[in-house]
């Protein structure tokens, strides 16, 4: 499902003439930062057995992909790129996913690509969005137009602040069609021109 992020996080897209401007100013302001490192807290909600599971650790979103390594309850990685996924547990063990045999993966990998390079027509052409502000904060509704994507997610939601000059982004929801819901918040953002030599490996390294 992190896969899905990586779709989210890539382009905010906005219906309607008269939040044209609104739109243009957050999704310009987006991609003025396509680096954001930060701290994660990301819980699930499993509607069958009435669960929540919590996990906290670090990310990386960039134009390569995502990178999250969570640091409780479990250490791990998991790298997203648009073509592969890779899980790195403790032990060094590695597993390597084809983003292409997942539809999940392959629209979050697109959309959060999107946002933070401001290419909003990825997001027209593989979700209808609704977009709304107030006062300091966004926040974007996008729910797949692809009905075979339809049938595992549901809607992404993506929220965070702006003003005339600046947006960042807070938390992200995804909601299945099973009822789950996997929802993130993001603190501590930070937002380098450039990725450090040891945040550029994770994207590298095979």
């Amino acid at each position: 499902m992190k896969r899905i992020l990586l779709a989210v996080i890539s382009a905010l897209f906005l219906i309607g003439a008269a939040n044209a401007e609104t739109f243009d100013s957050v999704c310009a302001n987006l991609s003025k930062h396509p680096n954001m490192t930060g701290d994660f807290s990301q819980v699930k909600t499993i509607t069958a057995v009435n669960r929540n599971m919590k996990s906290i650790g670090t990310f990386i979103f960039s134009l390569d992909g995502i990178m999250w390594k969570t640091e409780k309850p479990f250490p791990s990685t998991m790298v997203v790129g648009m073509t592969s996924v890779v899980q790195t547990l403790a032990n060094g063990k590695q597993t390597v996913i084809d983003a292409s045999s997942n539809q999940i993966f392959t629209s979050i990998s697109t959309t959060l690509s999107a946002m933070f390079s401001g290419n909003s027509e990825t997001l027209k052409n593989n979700f209808n969005v609704k977009f709304s502000e107030a006062g300091s904060t966004w926040k974007a509704l996008l729910t797949p137009k692809d009905e075979s994507v339809a049938k595992i997610l549901t809607s992404l939601e993506i929220s965070g602040n702006c003003s005339s000059s600046f947006a960042d982004l807070n938390s992200i929801v995804m909601s299945e069609a099973s009822g789950d819901k996997i929802s993130y918040s993001f603190t501590n953002q930070k937002y380098p021109k450039e990725l450090s030599a040891d945040e550029k490996a994770y994207f590298t390294a095979k």
